[in-house]
């Protein structure tokens, strides 16, 4: 048959005679709370802007949904190729109506689950539905979505069923709450709902018997603006075309690449991070016809081609890329520094650090190598405000020289042009201003200075109750405050200085507080007593001023190249 797009309500899609499979290509559901609510506000939307009959003619369109008609054993079905997300959800919210009417109008109720939701079937035979999700959701979307009267379902932790239980009990509150605040029956909230749902709203449904036909719509729809992540399109296209044999270990493969998150855009990033350690920078937007075009090419390196190796690499990429992100590595130092890009919310640097740490050299290489990019990023980036895009070229050059084996001594000398004169480092870190915005630079700078402080200092008795470095303990503090009080007289250059490196400190969580608004007398006590090395030179200053920020921070300035030092 030739490709057929035709517009359908939802109700005439989840009654029609042929069943709705997701095939195992497409992903677990992955619907979180925003899109539920989103989905829910629209529909409450429509039901307001449309009051009792006059919604009878109206349309809510939801987009489109591709299918490829197949055949077997037990007849013909629709497998669903794009739109899957979408079906669940709403067989979701139709089950939460159906449960909403059990006990009130149980004849409705079971309207509800014969016509949308369960397919009327032979008495002893059993029970068929309309919608069957893929292999890892089949079993408990089931039983606790569509099977009913539903039993004791057994608490999951795989991620897509902890989605699918949240999706339900977002639209059982909601619906209670609505019907409460409206006073309107159960019952009548139930049947306005189910209206809108299977009447009002409508798709178009797009379909072909030509696997190659609908691959290509699917991709066209989801590979520009609003559609499927660039992850969840690559991993159809590889399960797609891999081998049967192979399909069940490259599908658990993609599974650890799913684990990293429930969010679709961070797994995204990871994929572009991983490919740019194989061939160099690309955009997000041509991600997926690069990698494709690459898997086509009997040019490529096998690892790059063959779908069931370049699964089970990814796979292996993202057990260290999750390590990457959570800080973890078993050096004390690469930790160090680990925690410190993610301080700094460092992402540019994360395509080299997955190359660094994925059994590269030898731990005191990767040591050298991590702080190298942290201290490039600090003196690039912040200290001379340099392009963020000469950084990542760079950056992303270390990354692909690494994965391809360079020494530690290529990669340094990539990085090296960035780095300035520890003259003109000083010069700019004494004029450097730090928005709240960017929080984590500032706690970076403040942190590692005082690392470099307190190393100076031998008596124990003088150094804080925890270090610095990952500590929840210590807080950031505005020594002239960023809201001056009674107690301080605004300074005519308050945007310029507030935010100023030597206008910030470190103080105990506990002090912080008790240090707020006070008038600078009163704080220095408060300082001394943190024994903070940072702090340790307020005590000289008989009051604070303009004039004692850019004293205080100069001084600061003189450490800066050797605490981020050339190399």
């Amino acid at each position: 048959m030739a490709t057929a797009a035709n517009a359908f309500s939802i109700g005439s899609i989840l009654s029609a005679p042929d069943a709705l499979v997701v095939p195992r290509v497409q992903r677990p559901y992955s619907w979180e709370s925003t899109e539920t609510k989103e989905l829910w506000d629209d529909l409450i939307e429509f039901h307001k802007r449309y009051p009792g009959n006059t919604i009878k003619s109206r349309e809510y369109f939801m987009g489109a949904i591709v299918g490829q008609r197949k055949n077997d054993d037990d007849g013909s079905f629709v497998e669903i190729l794009d739109g899957q997300q979408r079906l669940a959800t709403l067989t979701i919210l139709l089950s939460v109506l159906r449960d909403q009417l059990h006990s009130e109008n149980p004849s409705g109720a079971h309207k509800i689950q014969i016509g949308s939701i369960e397919k009327l079937g032979s008495l002893d035979g059993p029970a068929k539905y309309q919608l069957t999700l893929n292999k890892i959701d089949r079993a408990y979307f089931r039983q606790e979505i569509q099977e009913y009267p539903g039993g004791e379902v057994k608490e999951s932790n795989i991620a897509s069923h902890i989605l699918i239980k949240k999706a339900k009990d977002f639209f059982n509150r909601k619906f209670t709450e609505f019907a409460s605040e409206e006073k309107c029956s159960t019952v009548d909230f139930a049947h306005r709902l189910y209206g809108i749902v299977t009447q009002n709203l409508r798709i178009v449904f797009i379909e072909s018997d030509n696997w190659d036909d609908v691959s290509d719509i699917f991709e066209r729809l989801n590979d520009r603006g609003k559609g499927l992540s660039t992850l969840n399109l690559l991993r159809n296209h590889v399960i797609a075309k891999s081998p049967v044999n192979q399909q069940d270990d490259i599908e658990y493969a993609w599974e650890q690449v799913y684990s990293l998150s429930n969010s679709a855009s961070k797994v995204d990033t990871f994929l572009r991070h991983v490919w740019i350690t194989y061939r160099g920078d690309v955009k997000k937007q041509s991600l997926f016809k690069e990698i494709k075009a690459v898997m086509a090419s009997p040019d490529a390196p096998e690892r790059l081609r063959d779908p069931f190796k370049f699964s089970y690499n990814l796979a292996s990429d993202a057990e260290t890329y999750k390590r990457i992100l959570a800080s973890q590595h078993e050096d004390a130092g690469c930790a160090r520094w680990l925690r410190a890009i993610q301080t700094l919310g460092a992402t540019s640097l994360l395509p080299a650090t997955l190359s660094a740490c994925d059994d590269w050299l030898d731990v005191k290489s990767q040591d050298f190598l991590l702080r190298a990019l942290v201290v490039t990023f600090v003196r690039h980036s912040i200290i001379a405000g340099g392009d963020s895009s000469t950084l990542e070229t760079a950056v992303y050059k270390v990354a692909r020289d690494i994965r391809h084996g360079c020494s530690l001594e290529v990669a340094l000398g990539t990085l090296r042009p960035l780095l300035r004169s520890d003259k003109q480092i000083e010069a700019d870190f004494s004029t450097l201003s730090v928005p709240n915005s960017k929080s984590g630079y500032q706690r970076h700078i403040l942190e590692e200075l005082e690392n470099h402080m307190s190393a100076a200092v031998k008596d124990p008795s003088s150094q804080p109750e925890k270090g610095p470095s990952g500590s929840s303990v210590l807080w950031i503090e505005h020594i002239y405050p960023q809201r001056p009080g009674k107690k301080w007289e605004r300074w005519k250059e308050h945007e310029m200085l507030v935010n100023r490196i030597g206008n910030l400190t470190l103080v105990h969580n506990k002090l912080n507080a008790s240090a707020s608004n006070k008038p600078f007398d009163e704080k220095v006590d408060i300082y001394r007593e943190s024994h903070v090395q940072l702090n340790a030179g307020l005590a000289t200053f008989r009051s604070w001023t303009p004039q004692s920020v850019q004293r205080r921070q100069v001084a600061l300035a003189k450490m800066a190249p050797q605490v981020w030092p050339r190399f």
